[in-house]
């Protein structure tokens, strides 16, 4: 592996350490946003259950014990309950945007490095094809294959690596996407149900 790395050149310490970067950020966000999940269903009727029992502060601890963006936002609108309906719309939206937020947090890495692992490697190709080309002009025709496929080696194995860090980066950046979806969706869905119940509840 050393000797892939040596023979790569300069340009492959970067893209080690993008590959280093990428592992790290999308381990932490996979494992963020898996512990984030949690049965929605079952925490919305035990919440309307002890509300309609009036409740309220045990309501506010089924949410605050589970985990993620859903309980946040629900927690967030329990305790508005006895505002008007307007102004916990908007507070919902705050604590909605923050969760977004905290859901968000540095994919903008992954998403730059999906980009630059390429570039890098196209840099390394360019690079090792100006070394092979150098060593055709210093020889003056007197050059061995070794030193030629020195030159050839960087230019091809910066490129294999470029494309190795990207096509897996750019896999999990849309996956860990796709659950920061599935979460807002669900964010909205069930603050739509709880400020359609407080309403509700209000009116009875």
């Amino acid at each position: 592996m050393m000797d892939i790395v040596i023979k790569g050149g300069p340009v492959m310490i970067p893209l080690v350490l993008s590959s280093v970067v990428a592992l790290a950020v999308g381990l932490e966000r996979f494992i963020y946003l898996w512990r984030s999940r949690v049965d929605t269903e079952d925490l919305m009727d035990d919440i309307k259950l002890s509300l309609q029992q009036g409740k309220v502060l045990e309501a506010m601890q089924i949410a605050k014990k589970s985990r993620g963006p859903v309980a946040a936002i629900l927690a967030a609108g329990i305790a508005h309950y006895d505002r008007p309906r307007e102004e916990i719309r908007q507070h919902l939206e705050e604590v909605g945007a923050h969760e977004l937020y905290k859901m968000e947090r540095r994919m903008v890495v992954l998403d730059s490095i999906v980009t630059i692992a390429p570039l890098l490697g196209l840099l390394g190709t360019v690079t090792g094809i100006i070394r092979s080309f150098n060593v055709l002009a210093y020889m003056q025709g007197a050059h061995t294959p070794e030193e030629l496929s020195l030159g050839i080696a960087e230019a091809l194995i910066t490129t294999a690596a470029g494309l190795i860090i990207a096509i897996p980066t750019m896999a999990l950046y849309y996956y860990l996407s796709s659950l920061i979806d599935r979460n807002v969706a669900e964010m909205n869905r069930r603050s739509a149900d709880l400020l359609y119940f407080l309403e509700k509840r209000g009116e009875g």
